[in-house]
């Protein structure tokens, strides 16, 4: 399973609620990208590291190989590069609720805003549409804490709820955020 989804979404409060789940392992972009040396440079424009997904792709699959009676999460705003999931969350957060979220990271005024944009637009989740189609939901988490994200995911990865894409929608109230 991937969780995706604009950087401030909730990923990583999530990921740890679930990797306390003992049927769950939980592997990040981040911590790849350093356990592995997967970085190609910095994007000197906007500051973000690039990752070598090719390379990273192999990696993930040996991880995976390597926790057979578990379910892998795979977590981070780049893991929808990953072609093999079974299934993707894209978490969303109202632009509003994400700004304060990225102002607390001490984040340029530019980079919020792109990743503001980001989220108005729905970039991740199109990106997750595009590689995995139907495969994908969207959860909002502005108004939820972690563990009840956790209980959300847990369900949709047991089949006992649905999310699918398209029903968050930004850009009619955000659009002057663009």
């Amino acid at each position: 399973m991937i969780i995706s989804g604009t950087p401030g979404t909730g990923k990583t409060s999530l990921c740890e609620v679930l990797s306390r789940e003992d049927n769950l392992e939980v592997i990040s972009v981040n911590m790849l990208l350093e356990d592995y040396d997967l970085s190609l440079g910095v994007d000197d424009q906007r500051g973000y590291t690039i990752v070598d997904t090719e390379r990273m792709i192999p990696i993930v699959d040996e991880i995976i190989r390597d926790y057979p009676d578990k379910t892998v999460i795979f977590e981070g705003h780049i893991a929808q590069d990953y072609p093999h999931a079974d299934k993707v969350i894209v978490l969303r957060c109202n632009p509003e609720v994400l700004i304060k979220r990225l102002e607390k990271r001490n984040w340029s005024e530019s980079k919020i805003m792109e990743n503001v944009s980001a989220e108005v637009l729905g970039v991740c989740a199109g990106e997750c549409y595009e590689s995995y189609g139907d495969l994908v939901h969207e959860v909002t988490t502005d108004d939820k804490s972690p563990e009840e994200l956790s209980t959300i995911v847990m369900d949709i990865l047991c089949d006992k709820r649905e999310c699918p894409i398209g029903h968050v929608d930004y850009m009619d109230d955000y659009i002057h955020l663009l």
